[in-house]
């Protein structure tokens, strides 16, 4: 169980091109790479960051109590300080980590789930498919970390951690007797390496969109930051799993991805070009029914949660599942045990005559979506309350767009604006929504917590509300810094309110 302590010579060993300078015999008892956040006793890992050079804070990390350093390129040191010379530390910081928690992945079977949407759901699809069959399972996503069923709030603001944190928990999950694990995996963590030490069985897609092109310069360039999962698999250390990939069948990226070499390759899509893909399939406004068709025969699915992106999700948790070894009729009885996860399409009832759904949709391509499948089961108007990020600034005219397409009415209201003036944010949101007036087709109400008690004040039966964008998030970044938010709660005391039931 953690913590523990590793000699230092014993972690440069297992490091590929690490070089020991000074004296190994010291104990390392963490690892660390931010100078702010060292314990007595880390091994400090210089990294390169976007603002920040690791390097010009090494000798703050001794000073702090750091037993040694890793270092890309030797800079001044306290006498007397040992330091593992290593080619990169990026990649660096990930092997350390590893090798300091003793290669966890390598003591479970382990699938990845990249795209750009519905990563999370399939990340906790497939691992209540695993915990269901039998198998201890564990899982990482941007919303939990579980761990045998257990959960954990994930509050780093990160969907992937960092490698010492990915190790950790990886390391958690084997002192647990955890023999399944599935990783959210971002294409940011990807091409920063924080699960480069992590030894993969599967790697599963979702989608590839258009998010994030502000980090990648191309869609391209995003793609083939997603396609370094299949290569991660590919090589990653031999478990007795044929190393898979599973791809959907009817996303632009399949062409390129199924070009990546691996053992196996399975896709997935609603079509029978596919491998695995639905047969019978009837769809309701609560979920739907199928049989499942895969490459070792068919079971029946019946899922709980609704929109037809949740079939593409189930059919891909099924791939990863049967990659992993579960039985075909446990993956049948496993997606039917699904209920689930927080802050994704997720619904609101307390006995109103109109629907409200809490969705993470953050982007036009998610808010789009959302509100494309909300549609057919809703008889009334749809109304959307929405914002934009800090970090979304080339999206805002598309958030517009898509309420004003889809929806039937629009507030337009604020979400994490950080340093940026909301009211700004939400003027180019507007900028968005060509044709539509004010007053007639949306509102601005800038206090979030005002903007969803007016989308349930003006709510009438057979209307449906979605809250876009805050998810499960229990925090709202502001200019003045972190402030506690719940849109669950937000939601039901605005619902109490209307239907005039005691808080």
């Amino acid at each position: 169980m953690l913590p523990f302590e590793m000699k230092l010579a014993d972690i440069s060993r297992g490091v590929p091109g690490a070089r020991l300078e000074g004296n190994g015999d010291v104990d390392v008892t963490g690892v660390a790479y931010d100078s702010r956040r060292v314990n007595p006793g880390d091994l400090f890992v210089a990294v390169s960051g976007i603002r920040e050079d690791g390097h010009g804070f090494a000798a703050d990390a001794v000073k702090k109590g750091a037993a040694a350093v890793a270092l890309e390129r030797p800079v001044p040191l306290p006498a007397g300080t040992p330091w593992l010379l290593i080619p990169s530390t990026r990649i660096g910081l990930a092997e350390v980590a590893a090798e300091f928690y003793g290669r966890p992945s390598r003591r479970l079977k382990l699938a990845g789930i990249t795209g750009t949407d519905g990563k999370t759901t399939t990340t906790h699809m497939a691992e209540h498919v695993l915990q269901a069959s039998g198998m201890r399972a564990g899982a990482m996503s941007t919303v939990a970390f579980t761990v045998g069923g257990a959960e954990t709030d994930n509050l780093s603001g990160q969907t992937t951690t960092e490698a010492p944190q990915v190790q950790a928990w990886l390391k958690r999950m084997v002192d647990a007797g955890v023999q399944c694990a599935v990783i959210e995996t971002t294409s940011h963590a990807l091409v920063q390496e924080r699960v480069r030490a992590c030894d993969f069985d599967v790697a599963a897609f979702t989608n590839v969109g258009h998010d994030h092109l502000d980090y990648h310069a191309t869609w391209d360039d995003y793609l083939a930051a997603k396609a370094r999962l299949i290569d991660l698999t590919a090589a990653a250390a031999d478990k007795g799993i044929e190393k898979t990939a599973v791809l959907n069948r009817d996303d632009a990226s399949f062409e390129k991805l199924s070009r990546r070499p691996i053992a196996r390759r399975w896709s997935y899509g609603l079509t029978t070009a596919a491998d695995l893909y639905p047969l019978d399939l009837s769809v309701s406004g609560s979920g739907s029914h199928f049989r499942l068709n895969t490459p070792v025969g068919e079971t029946e699915v019946t899922l709980s949660v609704p929109a037809k992106f949740n079939i593409y999700n189930a059919l891909c948790a099924a791939g990863v599942c049967l990659a992993l070894g579960v039985p075909l009729d446990a993956i049948g009885t496993g997606l039917a045990g699904f209920e689930g996860v927080r802050g994704r399409l997720e619904p609101v009832d307390l006995g109103q005559d109109f629907r409200v759904f809490i969705d993470f949709a953050h982007s036009s391509g998610a808010l789009a979506s959302a509100l494309a499948e909300l549609r057919p089961f809703t008889p009334g108007r749809l109304i959307v309350v929405f914002g934009s990020t800090a970090r979304s600034d080339h999206d805002r005219p598309g958030m517009g767009r898509a309420a004003a397409e889809f929806s039937d009415f629009f507030i337009i209201t604020t979400d994490d604006p950080l340093g940026e003036d909301p009211v700004e944010i939400a003027r180019e949101v507007q900028s968005g929504a060509e044709g539509k007036a004010p007053g007639r087709d949306y509102e601005v109400v800038i206090d979030r917590r005002a903007a969803i008690r007016r989308a349930i004040e003006i709510a009438r039966p057979g209307d449906c509300v979605l809250l876009a964008g805050k998810g499960h998030e229990r925090s709202m970044q502001m200019a003045a810094g972190s402030e506690p938010w719940d849109e669950r709660a937000e939601a039901e005391a605005a619902i109490r309110e209307k239907l005039g039931l005691s808080v």
